[in-house]
């Protein structure tokens, strides 16, 4: 089978029949972890944001609380605990939602989300979001699950019959990189009209959007390719996926380094505005994650505290998750 370009090749890899995200293994046990299973004061961060937003005015309730790319529902089953013991009155006013293309997830995460005693409303895509008017948002690890193109060098990389060939750029190929981002490399040409679907279907509604990924602000014209693979906790550089891409197609997960600095020009060419962007570290201190910490040592006793604040500061600290990703906060309204 053949492939004109890679970004076909790799959706087909992670989401086609048989594709990797329908039966993903994520955490220790698995082929990687994220933030979500390092510490539940991710989900406890983003519920003391939220209700730093209804208390400043900037999003009122009735709330739509709305997690895109939720995997198992452990990140909103987090926020969900957070938010009981952090407020009173306020869970009776949110709708939860999870953006959800795949139903082989979505029947996982309308289980962990029951055990909270939560009802959990799924849409198919972003189109389901309209007619909101109040949203809070959220994704972790959403951005760098879209395909790619690999472009390097003037070439496009494409497939046939599971062996890498690189071409040159189709004349049309060329103009569409160059007025969408010039720089080449990993180019996820399908948060265009992600992002431009999503703020039209969020027209009218106050909204904010809190995104955390693995990546920088801006890159150099010349930069390697980051496409990489994960298997059992070992990374796989781009030369080995491509040495063997018949034997791992749908084995293994896919990711790279995403451009926030091109996500938020996205999101700013939809009349959204920037409220913040920062390391994991910057950005979960932005949003109270200190004040949170605070606040549980002074309702538990000492050894838990102890053993939970161990686990949360890999959120922030360099040497774990707190540098190596990234958070990028945008919004419209209020």
């Amino acid at each position: 089978m053949d492939w004109h370009s890679f970004a076909p090749f790799m959706h087909a890899w992670l989401y086609g029949k048989g594709g990797y995200y329908r039966r993903a293994h994520i955490g220790t046990k698995g082929d990687f972890y994220t933030s979500v299973g390092t510490s539940g004061f991710l989900g406890g961060t983003l519920a003391f944001y939220l209700l730093h937003l209804l208390e400043s005015g900037e999003l009122a309730l009735p709330l739509n609380v709305v997690e895109i790319g939720a995997g198992s529902g452990r990140l909103m089953a987090d926020l969900v605990r957070f938010l009981k013991d952090l407020s009173v009155g306020v869970l009776e006013g949110v709708r939860f939602v999870c953006v959800e293309p795949l139903n082989e997830l979505a029947t996982l995460q309308k289980a962990r989300l029951g055990k909270e005693g939560i009802n959990l409303e799924h849409v198919k895509n972003i189109g389901g979001l309209k007619g909101l008017q109040n949203a809070f948002l959220y994704c972790n690890e959403l951005w760098d699950s879209f395909a790619c193109e690999l472009v390097q060098g003037g070439q496009i990389l494409s497939v046939q019959n599971f062996r890498p060939v690189w071409r040159g750029l189709e004349d049309g190929e060329l103009k569409r990189l160059e007025g969408f981002y010039p720089t080449g490399g990993c180019v996820p040409f399908a948060w265009e009209a992600f992002v431009a679907h999503l703020c039209q279907s969020l027209k009218g509604a106050s909204w904010r959007l809190v995104s955390f990924d693995y990546g920088q602000y801006g890159f150099e014209s010349n930069a390697s390719l980051s496409l990489r693979g994960y298997r059992a906790h070992k990374v796989l550089g781009l030369e080995e996926i491509l040495s063997d891409l018949k034997g791992l197609y749908q084995q293994i997960d896919l990711t790279y380094d995403i451009d926030f600095a091109l996500l938020e020009h996205l999101f700013k060419a939809q009349g959204a505005h920037s409220v913040f962007y920062g390391t994991q570290c910057a950005t979960l201190l932005e949003m109270g994650f200190a004040t949170l910490l605070d606040l549980f040592a002074e309702s538990v006793p000492y050894p838990i505290y102890q053993k939970e604040a161990f686990k949360a500061h890999a959120l922030i600290s360099p040497e774990g998750l707190g540098e190596r990703f990234k958070g990028l906060i945008v919004g419209r309204g209020a």
